[in-house]
């Protein structure tokens, strides 16, 4: 996900690059998630919260990190709902955002996926693997941790 106000070329590149080693990558106005397989629609929930989100001792992924969001809109390129291809525009508008990335269902999703094998497996697979993905503001104008001064 993303700010679409902004440009995506080097900050794609940067939390794709990222993701694929870190299962999560993050750039100053994106974040990418590796999922464990593709072959299926994966669920998103994203809420935006009052603050940080208290722990959640089911998820088998937890990722927090931080987001800019010049222009107050948030886009999911991935998702199903034409409105969030777009972005949609976050309550809270423009500022700095903390992340929590939560997955469920990545373990039980990547044993199906090496011990399937053929056309049933995108069957087995669907509706397993999901994430909720936690905003909250933390700061009214965007700063991404490396700018300078």
């Amino acid at each position: 996900m993303h700010d679409p106000s902004c440009e995506e070329s080097d900050n794609f590149a940067t939390a794709v690059s990222a993701a694929s080693r870190e299962v999560v990558g993050w750039a100053p106005n994106a974040v990418m998630v590796e999922v464990v397989c593709d072959l299926v629609r994966i669920g998103v929930q994203v809420e935006v919260l009052a603050g940080e989100p208290a722990a959640d001792e089911s998820a088998d992924l937890l990722r927090d990190g931080r987001l800019e969001v010049p222009g107050g809109l948030l886009s999911v390129p991935q998702s199903a709902d034409e409105a969030f291809q777009r972005g949609v525009d976050l309550p809270d508008g423009p500022g700095t955002y903390g992340v929590r990335v939560l997955g469920y269902g990545r373990a039980r999703a990547r044993r199906l996926r090496d011990e399937g094998v053929g056309p049933a497996i995108v069957g087995a697979l669907a509706g397993i693997e999901h994430y909720r993905i936690c905003l909250w503001r933390v700061l009214s104008e965007p700063r991404w941790e490396d700018d300078e001064d």
